[in-house]
């Protein structure tokens, strides 16, 4: 592998693509962000980061190969970070076809221009949680489980793992995969049920109004620090041999859990009253009601709460783990509050 630290990231404008520009940045790196057309105004994560001008930005379409093939000649990477692509479970149900062609396909098209322009870099590919799907063991699920994806996105990221294995197998190149699952911060988007919490909490806080609209309040996940798993990432780039790894905290939060801790860290000392389509969240202090249950929210073929094993991450690559969930959401609602304060109320 070549010595100079030049990186390449595609999709630096999400959550993932942004805490690892930022890291790398801090390590000397010099790093290019790719990003689609039409996407320049999302700078908003990199902006609150003070990077936007640090990093090379270029506009990279994953569904053109030819496009790929060149970027990856003229930046010539040691490291690739592919985060690019389709990420919500619930419109893949919607769009299928978008969902696989853009995550499978714009993923074997990565791994044809590495391969062609770049076979000396190394490569990082974010999979998701949900090919495990609806897995029928209740242990922690770790790289040798089996997987069930029970969604278009889950299958769309379970044939782009296979892709980038196949690759590394048959070519030799250094791909390697996260498994990851859920993992939240400051820089989560707000159509995600956490950043949505924190958002509502925090307007709530400032300009009360409305309850805020949630699913079932029994939902689960296994919730992890988007900042933790960008350095356990880096950490697997610098490993001697590529490979597979899942990225969880080994315990599954419920959104009531996550909205009690939240409620807290925004000042309200919240109670809940009732069970499922009736549930509400309250202020004990004010009274002002939170949170309410609604329908429209509810998804019916949701995956079933699954907890993870990062055994493997933390022997190979000394990965420290995640930070606690009362972190997580502290870290979240400090932001939105500073956000509502600066008057930033759009991202």
């Amino acid at each position: 592998m070549k010595d100079n630290k030049t990186a390449l990231i595609l999709g630096v404008t999400g959550q993932d693509g942004a805490h690892m520009a930022h890291l790398l940045l801090q390590r000397g790196w010099v790093v290019y962000g790719g990003f689609r057309r039409g996407v320049t105004g999302k700078t908003w994560r990199l902006d609150e980061l003070s990077i936007t001008d640090k990093i090379r930005l270029i506009n990279i379409d994953i569904g053109e190969p030819y496009q790929l093939i060149e970027a990856f000649r003229n930046i010539g990477p040691t490291h690739i970070y592919h985060f690019a692509g389709e990420s919500f479970v619930a419109d893949s149900f919607e769009h299928p076809k978008v969902t696989i062609d853009v995550n499978a396909i714009g993923t074997l098209n990565v791994l044809e221009a590495m391969r062609s322009a770049a076979s000396d870099a190394r490569l990082f590919f974010a999979s998701s949680s949900e090919v495990f799907g609806r897995n029928k063991t209740d242990l922690p699920l770790d790289e040798a489980s089996e997987f069930r994806p029970s969604n278009p996105y889950g299958i769309s990221k379970l044939t782009a793992q296979h892709l980038v294995r196949l690759f590394r197998e048959t070519y030799g190149l250094f791909t390697s995969v996260g498994i990851l699952f859920n993992h939240e911060g400051p820089l989560r988007a707000r159509s995600f049920v956490t950043r949505k919490i924190t958002y509502n909490l925090t307007r709530l806080r400032m300009n009360r109004g409305a309850p805020m609209e949630l699913g079932q309040f029994s939902a689960a996940r296994d919730w992890g620090s988007a900042e933790d798993y960008v350095e356990g990432m880096h950490a697997v780039m610098g490993l001697e041999s590529p490979g597979d790894y899942v990225f969880a905290t080994g315990r599954v939060t419920s959104i009531r859990e996550f909205l009690g801790v939240a409620a807290r860290a925004a000042g309200f000392a919240p109670v809940f009253e009732n069970s499922g389509a009736e549930e509400i969240c309250y202020d004990r202090t004010s009274g002002l009601r939170l949170a309410q249950v609604s329908s429209r929210y509810f998804r019916p073929f949701d995956t079933p709460p699954l907890t993870g094993n990062a055994a493997r991450l933390r022997e190979k690559a000394d990965w420290s783990g995640s930070r606690s969930i009362e972190r997580i959401a502290e870290g979240m609602i400090a932001a939105d509050l500073h956000r509502w304060e600066k008057g930033i109320l759009n991202v």
